[in-house]
């Protein structure tokens, strides 16, 4: 029972803090701008 409160605590978390899903698609964006600069080049 305890190991299920923390996963449930730490998927509502994760889930309830919007910097980790914008930080990984802000830098997925990061990493399609590089790709799309080097294919110019």
């Amino acid at each position: 029972m305890k190991q299920l409160i923390t996963i449930l605590a730490m998927l509502f978390f994760c889930t309830g803090c919007g910097t980790i899903g914008g930080a990984i698609s802000g830098a997925g964006t990061d990493i399609q701008k590089a790709g799309e600069w080097l294919k110019k080049r």
